[in-house]
């Protein structure tokens, strides 16, 4: 389903720079309960767990601001899942009158990364 289109003349600004934390439908990995509190308190985040695509949807349309999201492929490096680009492509599409995606591959994932910018390139213009 895709949502209705952006109005510009409706958004007052644009964040660049939203990270997709929760995905849908698994729960964090061990350690990940901690860091993301730790963040909301250094944030002073309105959140008390990371929120997820939808609900950091609604919290940007309130405030007429637009605003790219994407997730921080850092699953090497941290052992922490990340929300696929498919997923967040898909979400985005639903909720694209305020959300823009943007995908993030880890440079380390080589071929496998490569296979994935291309299908995303292909997939979900």
């Amino acid at each position: 389903m895709m949502g209705a289109p952006m109005n510009l003349d409706d958004i007052v600004a644009i964040d660049f720079h939203t990270h997709a934390e929760e995905a849908c439908g698994m729960h964090a990995d061990d350690g990940y309960d901690d860091l993301q509190h730790a963040m909301a308190q250094y944030f002073h985040s309105p959140f008390k767990t990371p929120p997820t695509i939808p609900e950091t949807a609604e919290y940007y349309r309130q405030r007429r601001i637009a605003a790219v999201i994407f997730a921080v492929d850092a699953e090497a490096a941290t052992g922490h899942r990340r929300y696929n680009n498919e997923d967040i492509a898909t979400l985005a599409a639903e909720h694209s009158d305020i959300l823009i995606p943007f995908a993030s591959i880890d440079p380390a994932r080589g071929k496998m990364g490569v296979r994935e910018a291309r299908r995303l390139v292909s997939d979900f213009r």
